[in-house]
């Protein structure tokens, strides 16, 4: 009786401090808070900013114990008993009844075994379990080619690389290693970081969790001389730091090993003498090497692997067919040997609304770079306001898409087979709605669509828009044709279904336009006046 009126007692006493405190805790920030937020708030608030973000659940093989570590040890007794303890700066355990505990620099799963075995002692009928509540801040110090190098205080659960990007504000400094780190820890163990080998292989051995007092130093590494290069059919091809005592099968590791058309029994390793002028090659099998069959090649400074791969001519070849027809959308077509009609079949073929007169295949070869480089080439030369509309017009509609010469009509109602086009990966072909109207724009009095008729002029057209308004050139009336976009004199071509026709306006001219061109005009007649007389001198 005496003994569980002691304990009952113990409790109480241990118990008392650790609620007052979390109470006053949860008071004071609740406080903080205006009434609107409070009658928003849960009963408890939780200070996030006390807890590390983590990447994982911590890994008790893994995680080392050491100072401010929170750790929760529970007895399951009738009633249960659980202590929220906090590690000394000494390195022990303060277990209330039971003694203290040695934990300091043992893995979490050493611990708990310790700290198990200990309490048993004293509390054999119950089970014992033993929680990390929360991982403990830390100390580390980072200097070398960093942005600021110094001491930073971080979480137990973070790895070498946080400590790295804190030191550069998390940016990035282009000649810093990131391959031959080193972190020595307070014991003197001397660790390497290899961040690109551990994005690859995401082992831990290479990117290790943090500890009190580890000194991370970052070295700076030649962008030039001290790399390796792997090309070809890996995953993340590119140049890579190098680091002595790695093998040609870690590099294939850091380039996130082969795709799926790696030829691996011929990859090269291509590597220069000391002088750089003579390139030794060697072909080796991958599939020897990790078998045992051939030996592990060692790299060497400026050592280059080419990994060739398969011939793939497999690729998502495909048109897209819009317009009028019975089913528009992509089709999947083969390299260089599909035909239109072929096509046009995918889709079901025309509607009854199809206008193969003013059908076409567009075609795009110019990269958009190309484009814009041409687009302003041929802004270089000086444009007259004559010209300037039609100029930019015509210029535009070219550069936009490449059409290709080919008469639906011709292959489609009198099945003429020369016009049946093979076929380009990005073709777009359009089947346009019939047009019954001609569309006139420009210096007429009610520009817009016409009804089409195969009697209709130029005048004609012109007439049912109203007439043209005084400003009109009518001497540069232009056709523009539905289909190819030329731009036609009337006397050239008839208007067809579709068309445009272009009214342009009258140029208007300053004075000092005038008087200029009189000037000159007149300075061009004396100086031929000029001449005529001394020819006529001469000749006497």
């Amino acid at each position: 009786m005496n003994k569980i009126l002691n304990l009952i007692f113990a409790i109480l006493i241990f118990s008392l401090p650790n609620l007052f405190s979390q109470t006053t805790r949860d008071k004071s920030i609740f406080d903080m808070l205006d009434s609107d937020t409070k009658a928003k708030q849960p009963p408890f608030v939780i200070d996030q900013a006390d807890r590390p973000a983590l990447e994982g659940t911590v890994d008790p093989e893994k995680y080392y114990v050491g100072p401010s570590d929170k750790i929760s040890v529970n007895i399951w007794i009738s009633p249960p008993v659980n202590f929220i303890l906090t590690v000394t700066p000494e390195g022990t355990l303060i277990i209330p009844t039971v003694g203290d505990v040695k934990v300091s620099d043992k893995t979490l799963a050493e611990t708990k075994q310790i700290i198990i075995s200990k309490v048993k002692k004293k509390y054999i009928a119950g089970d014992v379990t033993v929680s990390l509540i929360s991982p403990r801040p830390i100390v580390i110090l980072v200097t070398g080619n960093v942005l600021f190098p110094g001491s930073f205080v971080l979480s137990s659960t973070d790895r070498a690389e946080k400590a790295i990007q804190v030191a550069n504000n998390q940016s990035v400094q282009h000649s810093m290693s990131t391959r031959n780190i080193t972190l020595k820890r307070k014991d003197g163990t001397v660790v390497r970081v290899d961040l690109k080998k551990y994005y690859a292989t995401t082992d831990d051995q290479f990117n290790p969790y943090l500890r009190e007092g580890d000194h991370i130093f970052v070295p700076t590494t030649e962008l030039v001389k001290n790399v390796i290069g792997i090309y070809g059919n890996v995953n993340a091809p590119g140049r890579y730091e190098y680091v002595s005592g790695e093998y040609l099968t870690d590099a294939i590791k850091i380039a996130f090993g082969f795709t799926h058309r790696a030829v691996t029994d011929s990859i090269e390793l291509h590597r220069l003498d000391i002088t750089a002028t003579k390139l030794q090659t060697q072909i080796f099998s991958y599939t020897d090497i990790i078998d045992g069959k051939a030996p592990n090649i060692p790299l060497e400074p400026g050592d280059r692997i080419i990994v060739k791969g398969k011939i793939e001519q497999r690729e998502d070849f495909r048109v897209f067919i819009g317009g009028e027809v019975l089913h528009p959308g992509t089709y999947p077509i083969t390299k260089n040997s599909t035909k239109l009609s072929e096509a046009i079949e995918y889709t079901g073929g025309f509607t009854q609304f199809a206008s193969l007169k003013s059908a076409e295949v567009y075609r795009t070869s110019i990269s958009p770079k190309e484009i814009d480089l041409e687009r302003k080439m041929s802004m270089r030369g000086s444009i007259s306001p004559d010209d300037s509309l039609i100029y930019l017009i015509e210029t535009e509609l070219r550069l936009q898409k490449e059409i290709v010469n080919v008469d639906f009509e011709k292959l489609f109602l009198h099945n003429e087979k020369s016009q049946d086009i093979i076929l380009q990966d990005g073709d777009h072909i359009q089947i346009p709605s019939v047009k019954r109207t001609v569309y006139i724009f420009g210096q007429v009095l009610k520009p817009g669509h016409i009804q089409y008729t195969e009697a209709g002029t130029i005048d004609y057209y012109i007439s049912k828009c109203g007439g043209l308004t005084d400003a009109a050139r009518k001497c540069d009336i232009k056709i523009i044709k539905s289909k190819t976009m030329q731009w036609l004199d009337p006397d050239e071509t008839t208007v067809g279904e579709g068309d445009y026709i272009w009214v342009p306006k009258k140029i208007e001219r300053s004075f000092s336009y005038y008087t200029t061109v009189l000037s000159q005009t007149a300075s061009i007649f004396s100086v031929v006046i000029g001449m005529a007389i001394v020819i006529i001198q001469l000749t006497k």
